[in-house]
């Protein structure tokens, strides 16, 4: 029996040493996060405004349908991670990018509340395959010991597309029109398609490289290919869903995003509320968006050098700080801190609570264990919203509200202290 290949890195190495085929693997995966976030999120911004006038559908409606119909990514998260485990990360990469592009060009055609629905619900649902699950396959199977610091480069993208996605959609309806211009986004779509079918492969070894780009040789390049095809993940969803740390990161991530939606989602209401105008608390939000670039890269290179579970109990309590500094009305200093703590925190969490699952699982059991986890991370970020609402309404507005979200960041802190980091054989 030969002898299991063991990559031969320092986990502390925070070199950007990827190779020309991973930098590859990195910006494409990059710009399939920006593409992705501004079609499921950021878009709506703008969406909703222009189709309510365009087919004479009040805004309230869209908005009131565009929630339910975001839970595709909720369903996406486990079902196709299945699809990734049958046929690969770039074959779920293509079919979600074709039926996105679809669904998102058509949204602009189709006059009916009901067509939006089924239209956004795919844009959701495929949008999540091509980008945060196959995509982030990809980086686990390219990277398993430096995710996080590859991470690190490819939430930049994410991270723009709060700043840039926007304008850009608005320059389309405005030069193309409402129709083309949802097709003009579909456009990108296939550069980016044909982008993936010209330059992606589910593992470093099928290209001749090697993971994370250490030196070996042929005959070890080899061995490790075969490796990664005749792994059998030795659990199934319900066995791992029996694990004790699969619930501890699903909640703390979850719990993660219950933070991060609720400042961001109330941060121009909240500015506002202080007294700013809308153009200039729109202004702030646009300047943490920027902030957010670097910091994207920050939170990868501290996952890198001293671990994920480490920096998400960093990330925990710097997100702490940053909401107890905007629940009061102290003065001018205290909340420009808390604004670069908000945009420095923006990159953080996608990074870091998909590295810690690949931390935990074996690069080739990653889109298993992920499938389980991030469905249940999903639901638990849903009740951000409701969270909000009742520290609103019950716990003396803004104040109460913060306090609940700086409650979350505490337990945050605690699930990911209580999680063992030992890697699952």
């Amino acid at each position: 029996m030969s002898q299991t290949i063991s990559i031969p890195i320092d986990v502390s190495d925070t070199r950007s040493n990827f190779g020309k085929w991973g930098w590859s693997v990195v910006t494409i995966e990059g710009l399939m996060l920006w593409i992705a976030a501004g079609v499921q999120v950021h878009g709506l911004n703008i969406m909703v405004p222009v189709l309510s006038e365009y087919f004479d559908i009040p805004k309230t409606t869209l908005l009131f349908w565009a929630t339910p119909a975001s839970w595709g990514s909720v369903v996406a998260a486990y079902v196709l991670a299945k699809v990734v485990e049958w046929k690969g990360a770039k074959f779920t990469i293509i079919f979600s990018l074709i039926a996105c592009a679809l669904c998102f060009g058509l949204i602009g055609t189709w006059n009916s509340v009901a067509a939006f629905v089924v239209l956004f619900s795919g844009v959701c649902f495929f949008g999540s395959g091509y980008a945060y699950i196959a995509g982030m396959a990809l980086i686990a199977n390219w990277f398993p010991k430096k995710k996080s610091l590859a991470l690190g480069w490819v939430t930049m993208g994410q991270t723009m597309s709060t700043a840039l996605f926007v304008p850009m959609l608005a320059a389309f309806f405005g030069f193309f029109g409402v129709q083309y211009g949802f097709w003009a986004v579909s456009a990108i779509m296939v550069v980016l398609l044909i982008l993936v079918m010209s330059f992606v492969v589910d593992t470093p070894e099928e290209r001749g490289c090697t993971p994370d780009n250490v030196p070996m040789t042929a005959a070890e390049i080899a061995q490790s290919r075969e490796e990664q095809e005749n792994y059998v993940v030795p659990f199934s969803s319900l066995q791992l869903l029996g694990m004790r740390d699969v619930w501890l990161i699903a909640l703390g991530s979850g719990g993660i995003y219950v933070v991060l939606v609720g400042v961001l989602s109330q941060l121009v209401p909240r500015l506002m509320a202080l007294g700013y105008s809308l153009q200039t608390a729109i202004l702030f939000l646009s300047i943490a968006a920027f902030i957010g670039v670097p910091g994207a890269y920050i939170w990868g290179w501290l996952g890198q050098k001293v671990s994920t579970r480490t920096s998400l109990i960093i990330y925990s309590l710097w997100w702490l700080v940053a909401v107890m500094l905007n629940m009061f009305e102290f003065n001018t200093f205290t909340l420009y801190a808390s604004l670069g703590m908000i945009g420095l925190s923006f990159g953080g969490a996608t990074n870091l609570t998909t590295s810690i699952v690949a931390e935990k699982f074996p690069r080739a059991a990653f889109i298993t264990a992920f499938g389980v986890i991030q469905p249940i991370q999903s639901i638990i970020r849903c009740c951000a919203f409701a969270i909000l609402a009742f520290g609103l309404t019950y716990l003396g507005g803004y104040t109460g509200a913060y306090a609940l979200l700086a409650g979350v960041a505490v337990l945050n802190a605690l699930l990911f202290w209580a999680t063992d980091p030992t890697p699952v054989a």
